[in-house]
């Protein structure tokens, strides 16, 4: 093998084996570093393209925050489990609710709590499109409309407890799901809840997604049960599961939505097509579902600290360096890289340089060899000439 080749594919096997290894990729996902290994029940991320970032809540007072590249431990001022998160649409504040009244504004850089008798327990909160009021759901019927420091209390009409609220884009109405076996539409004009019959009895609907431009809107619950709504009415679709429903989410592309379900399932929804399990490699439940805003991947968080990445990043970063880590493999690699470069320059300096002492010997044989030649015919010449 000649000098450069062999140089050449000492410096690939080097690459090769100082390649960074991949982050914990599982099947189709990938699973984030969370921190935490209490449950997390709702994400949302911050609606401000160039400034976004995901607020993750759950049991006991957890409060994450989602760089995209890593988590930050928030300090909220309450140790009650958090079951819901809703950012305004200007991105300026969010709501967090959960149990024991628990009721928080975020603005940022801090929380501030509003009072509420600890006999409440909410479950979902949502801001209204168009940015002036949000609902508040919850236990025992519970149904709050607030603008974020006044809070009304509406008659939902029903004594069960809602699980969910989800806005049609255009802000016209809500759907509420809950432990019940139909629909709840709210008019924000009106203030007023009225009944949709969806086919289902003895079951419920826990959860409403609503497709990004309004058209469709997949409602899930209990038993499998799924139904795609097109604003005439609810058809049902086959599942590929008995399992509960737990969380679903549409992609900013409206082509696409995940639908999760409980024991670790993950499904990706396409209209007109079989629902496409997604392997996660783990029984801990999806809670929630969020897009990124330009749809690039969905973080899904659940039980346990659970927190998944669908699609996976395309090439994983290594961790960046912590608990003390200096960054010496890097300082290495970097060494190592620079030495193999100049491994490759030098070895072909001497390639190069050999090769031309080669060309200028045999340039000195072959004249040497023509000059004996002449030598060679003069003597001969000589003798014959006398």
């Amino acid at each position: 093998m000649r000098p450069k080749s062999a140089l050449c594919l000492m410096a690939l096997i080097l690459l090769v084996q100082l390649q960074p290894g991949a982050g914990a990729l599982s099947g189709n996902v990938e699973r984030l570093v969370s921190t935490v290994t209490l449950d997390l029940r709702s994400a949302a991320w911050r609606p401000v393209p160039g400034d976004s970032y995901a607020l993750v809540a759950g049991e006991s007072g957890t409060v994450l925050q989602y760089t995209g590249k890593f988590f930050i431990t928030l300090q909220p001022n309450t140790t009650s489990d958090l079951s819901g998160v809703a950012w305004h649409p200007s991105g300026s504040k969010a709501l967090l609710v959960g149990r024991d009244g628990a009721f928080l504004e975020f603005d940022g850089n801090g929380f501030r709590s509003a009072p509420f008798n600890t006999t409440f327990w909410f479950e979902d909160v949502k801001w209204r499109p168009q940015g002036d009021f949000a609902l508040v759901a919850g236990h025992n019927g519970t149904l709050i409309r607030t603008e974020g420091s006044v809070f009304t209390h509406l008659n939902s009409t029903v004594n069960f407890t809602i699980t969910s609220i989800s806005w049609r884009p255009d802000g016209r109405f809500a759907f509420l799901c809950g432990d019940f076996p139909f629909v709840l539409r709210y008019d924000p004009e009106t203030g007023q809840s009225a009944r949709l019959e969806t086919g289902v009895s003895g079951q419920f609907l826990r959860g409403v997604s609503w497709r990004p431009d309004g058209g469709a809107a997949l409602v899930f619950g209990t038993l499998g049960n799924l139904f795609r709504y097109d604003g005439s009415g609810f058809t049902p679709l086959n599942s590929p599961t008995a399992n509960q429903w737990l969380a679903g989410a549409w992609s900013p592309d409206n082509r696409t939505a995940l639908l999760a379900a409980r024991g670790g399932l993950l499904y990706r929804f396409e209209e007109g097509k079989a629902l496409a399990p997604i392997t996660t490699n783990t029984t801990q439940s999806i809670h929630s579902i969020a897009y990124t805003l330009n749809g690039s991947y969905a973080l899904c968080a659940g039980s346990g600290g659970l927190v998944l990445r669908y699609p996976p990043t395309e090439t994983p970063l290594p961790n960046p360096p912590v608990d003390g880590d200096d960054g010496s493999d890097w300082l290495l690699l970097s060494a190592v890289l620079v030495a193999t470069f100049a491994l490759m320059t030098v070895g072909v300096a001497v390639y190069m340089s050999l090769r031309a002492r080669r060309k200028q010997r045999e340039a000195d044989e072959l004249a040497d060899a023509e000059l004996h030649a002449v030598e060679l015919a003069a003597q001969k010449k000589g003798p014959e000439g006398t």
